[in-house]
């Protein structure tokens, strides 16, 4: 292995290291902000809004991701949409994961006990104000341990941008492979790396979150 193709290959991986994370932080607002917004929508007490959430959900989960990607980016523009690779990297992981996410937000919504919807009832608190002051405070602690699962998933899956023409980690470890002949290495960095970067920013993020969220917990419910 000569150092010029060494050095090659070591930048090519730190610029896919690079791509892989703005991708994922670009892409887990989007399916934080979508997941949200469907889970409440599915929870709706309007049933054209429940099924609208029902079929964002259902499309999402239900289709390959892979294949998301390749419509976003190849057939769209048959119809006159055309979208560069890196909104279409962002959005459409970020979309798929959002269909995940809404789930996880319906599921953690529904769990609350009956008696909490109850009692804002009976102190005739308007459905916006029991959601935001009684509901969604503690099912936000429900649904983060299961959120930091999808968005390591979608950390994963930003290796599937490689195939929209947007070298991205696993790519970069496969050209710079290719470049110096060492796959044991580069792959060996590629394969440990995705556990890196979770160890090193979205689990740690998640349990800061966690901390935040449950601490003064029942104060500010009660308040």
């Amino acid at each position: 292995m000569n150092e010029f193709a060494l050095g090659f290959g070591v930048a090519a991986l730190a610029n896919g290291i690079l791509v892989t994370i703005v991708v994922t932080i670009a892409a887990s607002l989007v399916a934080i902000v979508f997941g949200l917004i469907v889970g409440l929508i599915r929870v709706s007490t309007l049933w054209p809004l429940r099924w609208l959430g029902i079929a964002y959900i259902e499309f999402f989960r239900g289709t390959s991701q892979l294949v998301q990607l390749y419509w976003w980016f190849f057939v769209l523009p048959i119809f006159g949409i055309t979208l560069s690779s890196w909104t279409v990297a962002i959005f459409g992981i970020g979309l798929c994961i959002s269909g995940y996410g809404a789930e996880v937000v319906r599921g953690a919504i529904q769990s609350i006990d009956r008696g909490q919807y109850e009692a804002s009832t009976a102190l005739n608190f308007p459905r916006l104000t029991m959601m935001r002051r009684i509901v969604l405070p503690q099912a936000l602690r429900a649904m983060l341990p299961p959120w930091g699962n999808l968005l390591i998933e979608l950390l994963k899956g930003t290796s599937l941008v490689f195939f929209i023409t947007i070298t991205e980690f696993t790519a970069a470890a496969k050209i710079a492979a290719d470049a110096t002949g060492n796959y044991l290495l580069f792959f060996a960095v590629a394969l440990f790396g995705y556990y890196v970067i979770a160890r090193a920013f979205i689990t740690p993020f998640v349990r800061l979150l966690e901390r935040r969220f449950s601490r003064g917990f029942v104060r500010e419910v009660l308040a």
